[in-house]
């Protein structure tokens, strides 16, 4: 996971009560979409410090192809002292990786807009998928890039449904 150094003066716990009141209490309800469901389970913050943007519910949009992201878990980490933002797209069928792409970008800017200048981020992009990605779309998804403020991310991936695919994304992206 790509931490951002920056010597803060604001309180992280303050930081996620200022976007959890710039969302509202547009928390999804369900963690399913398209067939494909992530779980929270095992992930190392407690549930009063997360806050989960529906973002279809937030944002809402015609049901045209649409350049948002489904989920933005934004959550603190005692261990590392951060406030990690998780931006995610939820695909149960057929992964077009132009698309995932496109839509995890627009959760990017999303995350860039709700979180303060000045607080200590870490920034994970996820993609959960229903099962094998053709090898172009792989590649792709795997050579993919994704800007914010000034650094770059990597797309990481996990599987739908099982308890604690959120978690297992989360622990590969420090891998990189």
């Amino acid at each position: 996971m790509k931490n951002r150094k920056v010597r803060v003066d604001v309180n992280l716990h303050e930081a996620l009560e200022e976007i959890r009141q710039q969302v509202g209490e547009n928390k999804a309800k369900s963690y399913t979409r398209k067939g494909c469901k992530v779980s929270m389970d095992n992930l190392q913050s407690k549930p009063v410090n997360r806050v989960v943007l529906d973002v279809d519910l937030a944002f809402p949009t015609s049901r045209a192809k649409t350049n948002q992201c489904d989920l933005i878990l934004f959550h603190i980490d005692d261990v590392q002292n951060s406030l990690i933002a998780v931006p995610m797209e939820l695909k149960g069928g057929s992964v077009d990786a132009s698309e995932a792409i496109a839509q995890l970008r627009g959760g990017v800017r999303i995350v860039d807009n709700l979180v303060p200048k000045d607080v200590n981020i870490s920034l994970v992009i996820v993609l959960v998928h229903g099962g094998s990605i053709h090898r172009s779309q792989r590649n792709k998804l795997r050579t993919s890039i994704i800007k914010f403020r000034n650094e770059e991310f990597p797309i990481n991936t996990t599987t739908c449904s099982y308890q604690g695919n959120l978690a297992e994304a989360l622990k590969k992206s420090t891998k990189r």
